[in-house]
Order: C-alpha cells, then structure tokens, then sequence
C-alpha cells in the first residue's frame, strides 16, 4: 500500500482487524458474512466506482485499485467479492438508462450488484425489451446482492445469434431483480472459498431496455471522464489490485513466520537462511516493481481519459497485461512463501488461504495468456 493513501484507502484499511476476524467464517459459509457486508455497506465501499450523481465517491481509477488491495490484503476472498460487487455497480449505473440508473441507484436504490458478464445467456428482443435466459457460473459476491448482472448473445425468434450495426456480435448485460434469479449454490472450490460465487439461472425472464447495455460498444451516459477508461480497464483495475494485495499479504505473513519457524533437523530459524533472505529479496522486488508499473499504466489510462478521450488501443492493452503481469508475480511470492513455510502452511491460515486464493485468481479468463499476446499484436501492428 502507498505511504500517501486517499481517505477511501484509509476507510479500507479501518476494516482490516473485522475482515480478518471474519475470514474463516467466510469461507465456511462459501461466502462474505453479513457482518462484513454490513461494514462495507456502511463504509460505502460498494459504490466507490459510481457516478456521483447517484450518490457514489466516482473515484479516481488509481484509489479504487488501492481499495480492492487493501481489502484482498486483509482477505483474498472479501477483497475479490467485493471489487467483483463495486466494478459491476459501476457498470450498472454508467451505461444502462435513466431510469434503470435512478431505480438501482435512487433514493431508494443502493445497488449491490453481482453476475457474470460473459455471454453464456440468451436475450430475445420484444416491443419494449428482452427474454433472457441462461446459466451462469461465478456470481461472486452475488449471496448479498440486489440486483444480478447476466451476459447474453441477442438472438432472432428462431434462436440464431445476431450481429449488430458493426458487424459484431451483439452481445447485451441485462440487469435483473432478485427474484428473476435462482441460485444453485455450486461453489465447493480450492480456492476464493468465501467469495459465494455460485452458480445462477434464468428462465425466460423479461428485461426493460432500460436495464441492458451492449457489451462490446458500451459508451458512458453519465459521470466524469475517467470512465473513459471504458469497462475492461475499470474490470483490470479490480483484478489488479486484488493480486496486488494477496501478494504483499503473502510475503509479511512469511517474513514473520520466518522468524520464529524452525525445520527439522535445523538449529537456528528459517529467517536465518541465506537462501531464504535471497529469495525473499527477490520476491519483495519483483512485488514492488509489478505495483509500480500497475499504478503508473493505470495512471496513464486515467490522465489520458481526463484529457479528453480513450485511452489508446497500447493503452488499453497495457492495462490488461499489468493486471496479468501483477497475478503471475504474486502467484510466484505466494508459492514461495507456502513452501517456505513448510508443514505448518498445510493447516488453516492466512498463508494457505494466500496461497490458494491467489492461485484460484490465476484460472480467471481476465488474466490468460492471451491477454499477453493480444498486447504484443498491438505493439506490432501500431
């Protein structure tokens, strides 16, 4: 975490002695606790990406990163439901129209918002809005939630996919109610336990225009420039600071495990071991470096947006590769630390869940290699 934190950063940082309490309970329960849901609400975490006409802290791309660390450093879990719950508010209340925005955000509003955005669903148009269905995995942070978010593919009578004015596929988030959700549970995994990313269906249920937006040609209709930055950076953002934070958390759990943890059959703690101190070195600077360069693209991204427009196509990709770069070295700090804690990582602990957290966030489709390749294509035909 900086040394300079905004007050938003502060705020996350408050909660750190709560969400720590809480993170087993998480993870028993498969997802968030009502009593760190309830901080977040109260602490108006949830909304950190929302305009500020509908009552959000529109936050600088830059603090909203430091928010989800400081929040996955205090648990992988709570910091990964949450940036999962604050980008898809986001993206609810930018894009979507008047009306859907005062309904979810209004005085009688405060959306939660959770739901996958991949388009596994299917939306057929009528007069006045869409028939959705579908089933949707990875819901996180979608067991407190409001209001769920679907991905779909648009499709004619006949079922056919359609394309839109541009030729791409017409792809459409549509935003439904509680009620026009059923959730399947399903969520008995490695790692990312406590985040209730369950499984959810959708059978033929209607959705106003209103509450949609298409996925590949989003433009804002309200709030600041920075949403310039346009929704996969907002999605990099969260990604980013949640590797971030489970990382660093990774290496001082290790660093003081290290002093007082003795192998077997050696004399003196592991915190003494050259090798240990080298590859602890290494690690602390690969950590500090990937932050560096995190923040400093995330930081052009949003100068560039402020300035007056997107940013540039290497920009946008940049930011993807960042995210991707900061998930592999803290994957790489966190195997480190589990091994070097030896069996006493195999038990429950802030360590193992370090470890098998950070590992489950490398299995997302936003941090693939090809995320690593599709920046390099750029680079050669810019």
């Amino acid at each position: 975490m900086s040394d300079e934190s905004s007050p938003l950063v502060e705020t996350a940082q408050a909660l750190r002695p709560l969400i720590e309490r809480e993170a087993a309970r998480a993870e028993a329960e498969t997802t968030t606790t009502r009593a760190v849901v309830d901080a977040l609400a109260d602490a108006e975490l949830f909304w950190i990406l929302v305009p500020r006409e509908l009552g959000g802290a529109e936050a600088r791309i830059v603090d909203a990163l430091e928010v989800f660390e400081e929040l996955a450093y205090a648990d992988g879990s709570t910091g990964w439901s949450a940036m999962a719950n604050a980008t898809s508010a986001a993206f609810a209340a930018i894009y979507t129209g008047d009306e859907a925005a005062k309904t979810m955000f209004g005085p009688s509003g405060r959306a939660v918002v959770a739901g996958m955005f991949g388009p596994v669903g299917t939306a057929r148009a009528t007069d006045d809005g869409f028939v959705v269905s579908g089933k949707y995995q990875f819901g996180s942070g979608c067991a407190h939630a409001t209001w769920f978010a679907a991905g779909t593919q648009e499709v004619d009578a006949d079922g056919a996919p359609l394309n839109d004015d541009m030729g791409l596929p017409a792809l459409r988030v549509v935003f439904l109610r509680p009620e026009q959700v059923v959730l399947r549970g399903n969520w008995d995994v490695f790692g990312l336990a406590g985040t209730g990313s369950y499984d959810y269906t959708v059978d033929e249920e209607f959705v106003e225009e209103e509450f949609s937006f298409p996925l590949l040609t989003a433009t804002p209709r309200r709030g600041g420039p920075m949403y310039r930055i346009g929704l996969f950076g907002i999605v990099a953002s969260g990604h980013a600071g949640f590797a971030l934070g489970v990382g660093a958390r990774a290496l001082d759990e290790i660093l003081a495990t290290a002093r007082t943890k003795q192998r077997m059959g050696q004399f003196s703690p592991v915190a003494d071991e050259q090798l240990f101190q080298h590859e602890y070195a290494m690690h602390d600077a690969a950590m500090g470096a990937a932050r560096s360069y995190v923040i400093d693209v995330f930081g052009q991204a949003e100068a560039e947006a402020l300035a007056g427009g997107a940013p540039s196509l290497v920009l946008q990709q940049r930011m993807r590769q960042a995210t991707t770069y900061a998930t592999r070295v803290a994957a790489d700090a966190a195997r480190f630390a589990y091994t070097w804690a030896g069996t006493g990582a195999l038990r429950g602990g802030v360590l193992q869940r370090c470890f098998r957290d950070i590992h489950a966030g490398t299995q997302h489709i936003y941090v693939d290699n090809n995320t690593l390749t599709a920046y390099t294509q750029v680079l050669l035909t810019s």
